[in-house]
């Protein structure tokens, strides 16, 4: 297994980054990665029930759709995500892969453990939501890690109250959620967490992206993560 970690932190970049290594390589790879502060929305989420659209232009937070289903999530530089892809033809299983992430959590002192369908939770609390997607034999499993996420931005992003299961997209669940960091002894900063993360997990080698990584990545960016009408409208 290979572990790919890369500083790029625009959004359609790394979702772009996500499909292009499941779709168009036959790499197993693991990935971690940070967003610049967005929403991250599910695949079949209507964006205009989801987000508080005034909330998200006065604190310059951007907007994007996601491959895989569920709810919509905050991201920012505080957060950090983890990617697995993997050859895999069988049935949608979130326990079995987000198990190397609770035992790495585990490892360093985190009260991991996972919970209901697709979360990662430390004392009671979430700290990770978990999504999944198969594509001709690939799977994609990704999800967050809540670390030293702005909260105020967190909870004002994201809507709430009946008016949004009047739609058609599927809403999103609220959840009681908690960063990592205050919960560890000498907690590093989030690039030192995941570099503790790296020296733990278990790779056989790191992955450098090439050239032709980069452009293809940069062609699938612009022709759907920042396109308008896939954001708004889920369409290609």
């Amino acid at each position: 297994m290979r572990l790919l970690i890369h500083n790029r932190t625009e959004p359609g970049f790394n979702l772009a980054c996500e499909e292009y290594f499941l779709t168009r390589t036959d790499l197993e790879l693991d990935i971690f990665w940070r967003n610049a502060p967005v929403v991250v929305i599910g695949r079949n989420q209507d964006a205009r029930l989801e987000v508080d659209e005034e909330f998200m232009r006065r604190r310059g937070i951007a907007l994007i759709r996601r491959m895989t289903g569920g709810g919509a999530v905050y991201h920012d530089l505080g957060n950090v995500n983890y990617t697995h892809i993997r050859n895999y033809n069988g049935p949608v299983d979130f326990e079995t892969f987000a198990k190397p992430m609770v035992k790495a959590l585990c490892t360093l002192g985190v009260d991991a453990a996972f919970e209901g369908r697709n979360d990662i939770l430390a004392g009671g609390k979430k700290i990770s939501g978990t999504a999944q997607t198969v594509r001709r034999g690939r799977l994609l499993h990704h999800g967050t890690l809540l670390y030293d996420v702005n909260m105020e931005n967190l909870s004002g992003v994201l809507r709430a109250g009946e008016e949004k299961y009047k739609g058609r997209g599927i809403a999103s669940v609220a959840a009681r959620v908690t960063n990592i960091r205050p919960t560890l002894q000498d907690a590093p900063p989030v690039e030192g967490f995941i570099g503790k993360l790296a020296e733990i997990w278990d790779a056989e080698e790191c992955y450098e992206m090439t050239a032709k990584d980069t452009e293809e990545i940069e062609t699938l960016r612009r022709k759907v993560y920042d396109n308008a009408r896939w954001i708004y409208d889920g369409v290609r």
